[in-house]
């Protein structure tokens, strides 16, 4: 079996999944677009779900594995979550339609398919926290709750495929810088010092 040609499914896929969306698309469509008859699709792929479900594990387990490997970093906490909010935006840019397919998409999956993308999924999530706890520890971070702290990072950072354009004038890794200050210093301006003046 090609892994060329594997590839050369799965990208179409992700193309497809992304601009028709997964139920509207056929396995005829998916065909089509690598040029090959529906019977002999089936000799590189058992069904259109095993192909969502391809991709949407390899999204997710990128994040996660970049994320641990931020995690293992002898750097501060506050350091660690503007890595990750980096990495997760530039990711997300990079490869903004398999982002989309995963956001959008996945939920589509069956059981016990679709638990297992959430299951990477909350792995993900639990991640982020453990870097608000270690902020929290070492009194980098004031947060009450790391697990909602983190939903809200992941929240905005995941809403990044619906407004996000590459032909715009930021790069992503400019809006992660801008992400990073909204969460690390928040909106309020800071008081000035009695001594200073207007």
């Amino acid at each position: 079996m090609s892994a060329n040609r594997q590839t050369e499914i799965a990208l179409a896929a992700v193309r497809l999944f992304e601009q028709k969306g997964y139920r509207a698309t056929s396995v005829q469509d998916i065909a089509d677009a690598v040029g090959l008859q529906k019977g002999s699709l089936y000799h590189y792929i058992h069904s259109k779900e095993e192909l969502l479900l391809q991709i949407a594990k390899q999204a997710i387990g990128e994040f996660n594995h970049t994320l641990e490997r931020i995690l293992e970093e002898d750097i501060p906490a506050r350091d660690k979550l503007s890595l990750m909010i980096e990495n997760h935006l530039v990711v997300s840019v990079t490869n903004l339609q398999t982002t989309t397919v995963l956001l959008r998409e996945a939920f589509a999956l069956d059981e016990p398919q679709h638990q297992m993308i959430l299951d990477q999924t909350d792995k993900y999530v639990d991640l982020v926290a453990t870097i608000l706890e270690e902020g929290r520890e070492q009194g980098e971070f004031d947060v009450e709750d790391t697990k909602i702290a983190a939903l809200a990072i992941l929240g905005s950072c995941n809403w990044l495929y619906r407004w996000y354009q590459t032909s715009g004038k930021l790069t992503a890794r400019e809006v992660a810088r801008m992400f990073s200050h909204v969460f690390l210093y928040g909106l309020l301006a800071k008081p000035k010092d009695e001594g200073d003046t207007v």
